[in-house]
């Protein structure tokens, strides 16, 4: 009984990462920036807030020695950057819940090239979650159901694939990371993210002339949606089981369907919810079941 209110607390501060995850592209959608420009702000001013409370709360980032593991931690970064970049131009052009189930299939990704990335096996029931999302993700980009799927565009959806694929890509680089401390490892990607795509916006012109209200808008997205947002998801995941957190991520997309929906009025077909629950649904049960 000692360690319910502790566990209760972490799991109060899990929801409310995953709800504000969610919504994250509700605020991408009236911010008008490049979506390089807007993974620049959000990665150096993302990176500055998680170092200032690892620093405030007496803790310290610990960067590793190797080279090795410093430029797979690098690269982490710039997928992570490209991961932003492509998701936040998916969130603009197809409608917010079809950008959003597009982007859930990283983990499909990772579990189609991890026998020759990771060595992991194949096992039936990945196999079986896989072409279960595949056909989900077919049913929700309209390519089934041509005109009947208003808001929906190709582009949008593949735009949020190709960012699902880049973030594939950290969650394997992840796995070489093992030895890194978790939020030396965030602060970094962040930082990377923030860096690598600064030279093109300065060069190109990406940052537009904001009015007050857009400009808090950035604010949030750059302090709620990625400071206080990772702060809450990693205070909490030392005192939940993995099982949990697993499930509860679940609430991120969850959020946005409803955000596209009650917010943005966006209406989903029959055959584009039946996706929505392959989609989420297969990426789940391979946790639960393979976990």
């Amino acid at each position: 009984m000692a360690g319910h209110p502790t566990g209760l607390r972490a799991t109060m501060r899990l929801v409310a990462s995953e709800v504000i995850f969610g919504t994250l592209g509700l605020f991408v959608r009236f911010i008008p920036l490049s979506s390089t420009a807007l993974a620049v702000a959000r990665g150096l001013v993302g990176s500055l807030l998680l170092f200032s409370f690892v620093r405030l709360t007496g803790g310290s980032l610990r960067l590793p020695r190797g080279v090795r593991t410093r430029a797979l931690l690098v690269a982490s970064g710039v997928c992570l950057s490209l991961n932003w970049a492509f998701l936040f131009e998916a969130y603009r052009l197809t409608t917010l819940a079809t950008a959003e189930l597009a982007y859930e299939m990283a983990p499909v990704v990772v579990i189609a090239v991890s026998p020759f990335v990771l060595g992991e096996r194949l096992t039936r029931t990945r196999i079986v979650c896989l072409c279960l999302a595949l056909v989900g993700i077919a049913c929700v980009s309209g390519v089934l159901e041509p005109g009947a799927a208003v808001g929906v565009t190709t582009q949008g959806v593949a735009l949020g694939l190709v960012a699902a694929c880049f973030y594939a890509a950290v969650m394997v680089l992840n796995q070489f990371l093992g030895d890194v401390d978790p939020m030396t490892k965030t602060v970094a990607q962040l930082c990377v993210a923030g860096l690598v795509l600064l030279p093109r916006v300065l060069l190109g012109g990406g940052w537009a002339s904001l009015t007050p209200f857009e400009l808090l808008l950035l604010a949030v997205v750059c302090l709620v949606h990625t400071g206080a947002a990772f702060i809450l998801w990693f205070s909490s995941l030392h005192e939940l089981p993995a099982q949990k957190v697993a499930v509860f991520n679940y609430l991120d997309p969850a959020v946005a369907l409803l955000s596209s929906a009650l917010v943005l009025g966006e209406r989903m077909t029959p055959l584009a919810m039946l996706g929505a629950v392959l989609v989420l649904g297969s990426t789940l049960a391979s946790e639960l079941l393979e976990g």
